[in-house]
């Protein structure tokens, strides 16, 4: 009868023993606060739809080609009103001559023709009537308004004349004319 009483107190204490540890582990299953499959801070900061491979043409009322703009990616925010293109490139077509350029990356605002190239920015103007001029640059902006390109940091002009460096070197895509501001070098070379 003894070793009765002592299997039955085993088990009582082995049963409340049981239910103790799933009473303790349901309440740190209440108490672990619910997460979202997705942060909300990586949600803000996540674009609202993006397209790969981006092959873009515009043509004017004639049905000539104007604009050819292609990038790898593009990243369109509607609460920056903002469009980040990665790895773009872009081609301008004018009556005067045209321009090209590419970069690392590039931003587009909404409802605006105006795009900003960052990263390893390089443009090329070519002029019907003259020789090409590149430029390269931390960033090229082209101003559809004034149809300018404008190069800031580091900021470097290659012609066939030389090599000229400055802040800041802004060229108009329907004239020849440069502007340069900022601390001018140039390096050129005469032929024999």
């Amino acid at each position: 009868m003894q070793m009765l009483k002592k299997i039955v107190r085993f088990n009582s204490l082995l049963f409340i023993g049981a239910a103790l540890v799933l009473v303790a582990s349901l309440f740190w299953y209440g108490a672990t606060p619910k997460q979202n499959l997705v942060e909300a801070n990586s949600l803000s900061s996540s674009p609202d739809y993006f397209i790969t491979q981006v092959k873009v043409k515009e043509f004017d009322i004639n049905g000539m080609l104007v604009e050819t703009l292609n990038a790898q990616q593009t990243l369109h925010y509607i609460t920056k009103s903002k469009t980040l293109l990665e790895f773009p490139s872009v081609e301008r077509h004018s009556i005067s001559g045209s321009w090209s350029a590419k970069a690392d990356k590039g931003v587009i605002d909404d409802g605006s023709n105006d795009i900003l190239l960052t990263n390893n920015a390089r443009a090329t103007k070519k002029y019907l009537q003259s020789d090409d001029i590149k430029l390269t640059a931390d960033s090229v902006h082209y101003l559809d308004k004034d149809q300018s390109l404008t190069s800031q940091g580091n900021a470097t002009l290659i012609s066939v004349q030389g090599e000229t460096s400055a802040s800041t070197i802004t060229t108009y895509i329907n004239s020849e004319e440069v502007f340069m501001t900022g601390s001018v070098r140039g390096k050129y070379e005469t032929i024999h």
